[in-house]
């Protein structure tokens, strides 16, 4: 399971929240100069740095799987959120255990308790900070978790299909109008022969994008060319290269068939490759 980030960014200021009310009481009990309720204080304390331990282990674990779905090298940032992300982990274990094994070094708590607290604060920024800003300034959030199916938006579709595909293809390539069925076969074969590099949220996304964007725009008025050829090509001039016999033709308007059946029908094949053959004569 993945929490989409706004929800892993909503926990996470719960996390510093209680992380802070913690910290505010251990300030409060040592540093006030009037004796404060002692026993209540201690009680409160314990009860937030419990929720603050568990918030953080429920975070800890979904960072795991996330990590385990990685396939590029990690950024600068992640890499550092992960280390953070231990060096807490092991900040915790420590700061459990010294009031039960090692009461001698009790003095030192308080100075542990803040070192907890600012490493909770810098992991959660480098992280949760980074998403709102990119949400207050209205860029497309990529996060390694799987994309859920009913959350499409163009502009995340349009990242992912940069980044993604041009891996293995030049994108001006693959750009070509194709029909929606078409591009959804090649987006799932895609998928398919790219995983895990691929996951099938991403490949949505994806399909989202280009179905909405690259596909053929019908022309029922013209010449042969402006109906059945231009709604997928800018010019004439990239159709009408090189001297094909009527076979080739033949083979190459099926294939663009292929790409956009609605634009092309069946019973239309004929008479375009009869066009396309006297045109080169």
């Amino acid at each position: 399971m993945n929490l989409q980030p706004i929800w892993s960014t909503a926990i996470s200021l719960v996390f510093l929240l209680v992380g802070g009310i913690a910290v505010y009481i251990m300030l409060a009990v040592q540093g006030r100069r009037d004796a404060p309720d002692y026993s209540r204080y201690v009680r409160w304390h314990r009860r937030a740095g419990w929720l603050f331990v568990i918030l953080f282990l429920g975070m800890f674990i979904f960072m795991v799987a996330r990590i385990q779905n990685y396939w590029e090298e990690s950024s600068a940032r992640i890499a550092l959120h992960v280390v953070l992300s231990m060096a807490l982990f092991l900040l915790l274990v420590l700061k459990a255990a010294i009031p039960r094994f090692f009461p001698n070094l009790l003095k030192h708590m308080f100075p542990l308790g803040v070192s907890v607290y600012l490493a909770a604060f810098t992991l959660v920024w480098i992280t949760a900070g980074y998403f709102l800003v990119w949400k207050y300034q209205g860029v497309p959030y990529l996060y390694h978790g799987e994309y859920p199916s009913h959350l499409l938006e163009e502009d995340i579709g349009k990242l992912l299909f940069i980044d993604k595909c041009s891996t293995c293809h030049l994108l001006e390539n693959i750009m070509q109008a194709r029909s929606a069925q078409s591009w959804e076969d090649v987006v799932s074969r895609m998928v398919e022969l790219a995983a895990p590099r691929i996951r099938p949220g991403e490949g949505a996304q994806i399909l989202h994008y280009l179905s909405r964007t690259h596909i053929p725009e019908p022309r029922p008025q013209g010449t042969v060319l402006e109906r059945f050829c231009l709604p997928c090509h800018s010019r004439p001039s990239e159709i009408l290269v090189g001297d094909h016999s009527r076979n080739e033709w033949l083979e190459i308007v099926l294939e663009m068939r292929e790409y956009g059946p609605e634009i092309i029908p069946a019973d239309q094949v004929e008479g375009i490759v009869d066009f396309l053959v006297q045109d080169k004569e």
